[in-house]
Parts: C-alpha cells; structure tokens; sequence
C-alpha cells in the first residue's frame, strides 16, 4: 500500500510540474521566423528617428536558430540567436534576445508583426522591426 501510494505521489508531482516556457523561439500566436525590416530608433541620446518601407535595414531568422543582419541589403553580421520569454501581456511577449555575432543579450518584445529589440534604460537604444511580408 505505502509503495502505491508513493508511486501515486511520484505521478502526482512529476504531472504537476511546469514544463519551462522561457526558452521559446516559437510563439504559439506565430513564428519569429521571417525577415523583419527596421522601421524605428527611439530611447538613448538621440533623437528617434523613423525608416522607410524599403530602407534594406533588416534581420532573418530562420528556424535553424540562426539570423543574419542587413545593413542597406548588405550582411552586415550573421550567427545564432536564441530567444527566452519571460512574460506575456495582451498580444505581447517580452524577455531577451540573445545574438552571436557580437555575442550580446538585449531586451525583446514580439507580436506578429512588430519586433521590439534594445531598452531605453541606461540611456541605450530601442530598436522597432516590422515584419516584411512576401
């Protein structure tokens, strides 16, 4: 009886534990994936400054984890990227971005069709990617 009821137990703790939600690439509300172009630079110490439709200042990622980073439609940088949720609000999902090439970590917020990556805290920039459709 003991042996049952402590396999019962066993059963009950190992159902009752939350899977970890915070290594996340894809969204249950839609994929990262996908080209994302550079629309908006605001936060820091200088003026925010608005891109065009077309300006060729963009990020992909694929779903390998990797990203490549274009500057005028030219690879500016290229590497991994993995990204971590940490919360979630209305139709957004916050955490950090994580990229290889320069190895950094930034804050990041995603909806399915805007990306939000850098924080104005510490005088440090917010970068506003929207996602180029094909």
């Amino acid at each position: 009886m003991k042996k049952a009821l402590l396999l019962v137990a066993a059963i009950i703790c190992l159902a009752s534990c939350k899977k970890d939600k915070t290594k996340v690439i894809i969204d249950d509300r839609g994929v990262i994936f996908g080209t994302w172009e550079l629309r908006a630079i605001y936060g820091g110490w200088g003026q925010p400054q608005t891109f065009a439709k077309g300006n060729g200042n963009k990020f992909t990622f694929k779903p390998d984890s990797t990203y490549i980073k274009y500057t005028d439609n030219a690879i500016e940088k290229q590497g991994k990227f993995s990204v971590r949720f940490t919360g979630e609000e209305k139709n957004l999902r916050y955490g950090t971005i994580t990229l290889t090439d320069p190895a950094y970590t930034d804050a990041f917020s995603f909806t399915l069709d805007t990306i939000h990556i850098g924080s104005s805290a510490a005088d440090g920039p917010s970068y506003q990617y929207v996602r180029v459709k094909k």
